[in-house]
């Protein structure tokens, strides 16, 4: 279990920092953990969850064809 920092959890998901802050605002970004009362981070595997349950498939293509291990899943073998 990694908590990670609003950089890092920005990096992983390929969008900046101000963009996560304001889906997270909007209650549209993933879950967050407040670590103390200054200091909020992303579980890992919340940023994981969150971003599957934003993939789309491209019009035409077959669930069964789309599934590639992401880097999160690759890193941890």
């Amino acid at each position: 279990m990694q908590v990670l920092s609003y950089d890092e959890a920005a990096a992983r998901a390929g969008i900046v920092r101000r963009t996560l802050e304001r889906l997270i605002s909007l209650g549209e970004g993933p879950a967050i953990v407040e670590i103390s009362s200054r200091r909020r981070g992303i579980m890992e595997s919340d940023l994981e969850r969150w971003l599957n349950a934003r993939r789309r498939l491209p019009p035409g293509m077959r669930e069964s064809e789309s599934h590639q291990p992401s880097r999160l899943e690759t890193s941890a073998a």
